[in-house]
């Protein structure tokens, strides 16, 4: 079917007259009834049987319309965005960004980004780091952000922020306060019950290398997949864990403890997109808005940490 007889289709299966159709499409019935002619001798079955002065639908006309229906809908919102962008210069804007970075940084940066381009349309998606290049590369999203990404030849990558791993703790189970130095060694914090992480992300290989080099075995009845929901069984006084600290920082402080955690174990952010797409000035004003969500959400760190530091190799062991 030609866009015309998809949108002369739709607008019969609407109105359910010719004339109504017409009315709707602001053209003449002639018209309408010539496209109908056209697009049924072109299908090669009927559309609509005429009974008491209005088209029915055939059982084919009712299979064909779910799909004109969701396809009229790009349509619809490709004509939106051209018209966005003739009358105010703005456009559309798909965003990803892994599930950990959603409400730490993703939800902060949008909201940035769209009281500085309030007639953008922007969709906002969460992935799984695979996902976000599978996604890019079939450009179904403009860019993405993750932690520490593996390479990819077709992906371009720009670092966004940096940060490292803090153990979160349970309010009403603190830890002790470290003595005279202010340290507690990483094997006393694992006598109790830790929240471990069952995926292959950056982070979690992270983690669970940095655990299995110092010859640690957690006692860990309960894994998860993304970092948030870890931290929402810390809140729940299941457990501690290690988690990255732009989502430790979205913690409640009422609930939640965070401690510096010695070696550093650090990581990095980076925005990715797509390498053979040049990137857009939304990108670029997308991109600058997390950085800045990154910078601000980064500034309270001081204020949260709890004096004792959770060390991996502390002195005197």
């Amino acid at each position: 079917m030609r866009l015309r007889q998809i949108e002369v289709f739709r607008a019969v299966m609407l109105t359910g007259t010719v004339s109504e159709a017409a009315r709707l499409l602001h053209v003449s019935q002639p018209v309408v009834s010539r496209v109908l002619q056209h697009a049924e001798a072109s299908l090669g079955f009927r559309l609509f049987d005429r009974q008491r002065g209005r088209l029915q639908p055939t059982p084919e006309a009712v299979a064909l319309y779910g799909d004109v229906e969701r396809l009229y809908g790009e349509i619809e919102r490709v004509r939106r965005v051209s018209e966005s962008l003739r009358h105010k210069g703005a456009g559309r804007l798909r965003v990803a960004a892994t599930p950990s970075l959603a409400n730490p940084l993703l939800v902060p940066a949008v909201r940035r980004f769209c009281a500085l381009h309030p007639d953008t349309q922007v969709q906002v998606l969460t992935h799984h780091t695979s996902e976000i290049v599978a996604a890019l590369l079939a450009n179904q999203i403009d860019v993405g952000f993750a932690f520490s990404p593996p390479g990819h030849e077709a992906i371009a990558s720009r670092p966004v922020s940096a940060g490292r791993m803090l153990l979160a703790v349970p309010r009403t189970q603190p830890l002790p306060s470290g003595g005279r130095r202010g340290v507690v060694p990483i094997h006393k914090v694992l006598e109790r019950p830790f929240i471990g992480y069952d995926d292959d992300s950056s982070l979690g290989l992270l983690v669970r290398q940095t655990l299995a080099r110092h010859a640690l075995e957690p006692h860990s009845t309960l894994e998860v997949q993304t970092y948030s929901l870890a931290l929402a069984l810390v809140d729940a006084g299941l457990g501690l864990t290690l988690l990255d600290q732009y989502t430790a920082l979205s913690a409640s402080p009422d609930h939640v403890m965070l401690h510096d955690v010695q070696p550093e174990l650090g990581f990095e952010i980076q925005m990715l997109r797509a390498s053979h797409r040049g990137a857009s000035s939304l990108v670029d004003a997308f991109h600058q808005q997390f950085i800045e969500a990154a910078a601000s959400l980064a500034g309270t760190l001081g204020d949260r940490l709890e004096p004792a530091v959770v060390h991996f190799d502390p002195p005197g062991r």
